[in-house]
């Protein structure tokens, strides 16, 4: 994606279970090739977030007076992971793995109850390179899951706001018509900050998954705080011609997208493919260009379903 480096991968990862440890720049085993850096882009002046929409209401039980806005970890359809096993939990393989840090399930900082996701001692590489630190896990989704899919997390970042691309959730599909369903064949969508603020992005397959369509907002990344993350990637996206836009929120606030633009400079959009199912997931932390300063990230009550879940 979009940062200040000129273009390069995202390297590979490791699979299997447990603990992501200290890996080494752009090794691995099992992994794809990932989305470029790039120039950087400006963005466009200060603006507030919006307040989520009628339809947003609608679709989930209450209003913004009436109570929370959300089905919660309880409704049908939808997986929840508060990590209170004290480890990386069943069905969750670990993936990528470049550059020194680790990411592991402990129980030193946790928005509810014990335990959280941990990447722990992120650095590597310079902001003005490709190539950066990258832990991550990835999760097979129930066959039939559907091709809407709703997400949230609390994350609590220290002591920086990165100026990288730091991914830190994607969810993935098979192309329209395609039996391929390996994971470097799938379009995708993103969530991630850059530059300090939050953004998100519509992937082609990755290698080299790009042109790609990105979305930045002018909203500073919470620090020394926990935030509550939500999503909607849309797919399917009614009658229309080609699957939504991303959409996110910020403490159940939906954020603006003033900079918007596609990678690389003078590439076409992208069209973005509908889907039938989303079929993995990917979270963790992962840098398209390097980390100078170390960094600590922790991801707690991480869920997904097809109705929006909520921050309660």
């Amino acid at each position: 994606m979009n940062g200040t480096a000129g273009s390069g991968s995202a390297g590979a990862g490791t699979a299997g279970a447990g603990t992501v440890g200290a890996g080494t720049a752009g090794a691995g085993t099992a992994g794809v090739n990932g989305a470029a850096g790039a120039a950087g882009q400006g963005t466009a002046g200060a603006t507030s977030p919006v307040d989520a929409s009628s339809s947003d209401l609608a679709t989930n039980p209450g209003d913004a007076d009436a109570g929370p806005v959300g089905v919660g970890c309880g409704s049908p359809g939808t997986l929840c992971w508060d990590f209170e096993e004290g480890r990386i939990p069943d069905g969750w393989t670990a993936y990528r793995n470049e550059f020194t840090g680790t990411l592991l399930v402990d129980n030193t900082r946790a928005h509810g109850g014990t335990y959280a996701l941990h990447a722990k001692d992120f650095q590597g590489g310079n902001e003005a390179d490709q190539g950066g630190p990258k832990k991550t896990i990835r999760y097979n989704l129930p066959a039939g899951f559907g091709p809407v899919l709703w997400g949230r997390a609390f994350i609590y970042t220290t002591p920086a706001r990165a100026a990288s691309h730091a991914g830190f959730f994607n969810a993935r599909y098979p192309r329209p018509a395609s039996t391929d369903t390996s994971f470097d064949a799938l379009d995708w969508y993103e969530t991630a900050t850059y530059m300090g603020t939050y953004m998100s992005i519509w992937h082609p397959p990755e290698p080299p998954g790009y042109p790609e369509d990105v979305q930045v907002t002018t909203t500073p990344i919470v620090l020394d705080a926990w935030a509550c993350l939500e999503w909607e990637f849309d797919g399917q996206n009614g009658t229309a011609a080609e699957a939504a836009d991303p959409r996110m929120w910020l403490d159940g606030v939906e954020l603006a997208w003033p900079d918007t633009f596609i990678y690389p400079d003078g590439a076409a959009r992208p069209k973005h493919e509908k889907a039938q199912n989303f079929t993995v997931l990917e979270a963790g932390i992962y840098l398209y260009q390097g980390l100078t300063t170390v960094t600590n990230w922790w991801i707690d009550d991480l869920a997904v379903g097809p109705q929006r879940i909520g921050c309660n």
